[in-house]
């Protein structure tokens, strides 16, 4: 209750001074985000060709990810998928929703890789990124919306706030800090648990090359990825876990690569229907002014990133 009096609160300010303020404050709860991730995270992934359907593999993913989260700081309901797009990307959805498409594995070449790049999203998780990300694009606005939608909401605008949730993820960027709290974050998860936190730095060189190619997805492309990112990264390594080397073969470079191949001759999904532009509500009739605007709306507002 008391969030979503806090919600209306921003919502009933006129001044955009007061309303900046207030979007600065982070409104979502844990509940929030789960909430959230249950509702929008099944569209989500359908805007990336839906999960793999390959138990094995599937298993196999979450199994990695589960592992990995038993050194998180964040207690969240965890969950895991691979999806079928070919273009290598990697997200995390608000509520623990952790996703690594095909392309990007089938560029992997052992499992710490993949281990690093679970462990880099559970530490955007931990650090509240991306919901963090979606209120500085959409504002109190969505959290209103799915207040609204728990007591009863839905019919059109629940279609257009799907949209706008699903379309502020797919835009999500990341500040330099972000990264490196996140790689910092991975690079605990993985040792925590006994893997080589060197794959990070494979993983890091591998989106390098991916993004010099310019096969990286639109997200991944955001995340500031420089070598400056993947030397402070080496330095962590060299100094905070001496017992590991870059050298190390990976113990589970067999299981790694019987998944590899599952996945490696997949087709790609078929091209995604765009859906349907949703009508904004009806403008008020004009009134007796006919100089003053035809009713239209302004157009909106985009956040910047931050730095």
């Amino acid at each position: 209750m008391k969030t979503f009096r806090l919600i209306v609160g921003c919502l009933l300010l006129a001044s955009p001074v007061m309303s900046a303020g207030c979007n600065k404050v982070f409104l979502f709860s844990r509940e929030d985000e789960i909430a959230l991730g249950e509702k929008y995270g099944p569209e989500f992934e359908a805007e990336y060709g839906g999960r793999v359907d390959d138990a094995r593999v599937q298993e196999y993913v979450s199994s990695i990810g589960l592992d990995l989260t038993t050194a998180a700081e964040r207690d969240m309901p965890y969950q895991f998928a691979l999806l079928r797009s070919h273009t290598p990307n990697a997200f995390a959805v608000p509520g623990g929703r952790i996703y690594v498409t095909v392309g990007l594995m089938k560029d992997m070449t052992n499992e710490r890789q993949l281990a690093a790049v679970l462990g880099h999203e559970i530490g955007h998780i931990v650090h509240r990124d991306s919901a963090k990300g979606l209120q500085r694009q959409l504002g109190v606005e969505l959290l209103a919306a799915i207040v609204g939608e728990a007591v009863g909401g839905g019919g059109g605008t629940a279609a257009k706030t799907a949209a706008k949730v699903v379309g502020g993820l797919v835009n999500l960027r990341y500040s330099r800090d972000q990264e490196y709290n996140a790689d910092q974050a991975g690079i605990k998860h993985m040792a925590a648990v006994g893997y080589n936190p060197w794959g990070m730095v494979e993983l890091l060189r591998l989106l390098e090359r991916e993004k010099e190619a310019g096969t990286l997805g639109e997200m991944l492309s955001t995340h500031p990825l420089t070598s400056k990112r993947i030397e402070e990264v080496e330095d962590t390594l060299r100094e905070d876990y001496p017992a590991f080397s870059p050298t190390q073969p990976d113990p589970n470079a067999g299981r790694f690569m019987a998944m590899h191949g599952r996945i490696v001759n997949l087709p790609p999904p078929p091209p995604k229907e765009d859906l349907p532009d949703v009508p904004d509500d009806p403008a008020p009739p004009a009134e007796t002014d006919t100089s003053a605007s035809s009713g239209a709306r302004p157009p909106a507002i985009r956040i910047p990133d931050v730095e």
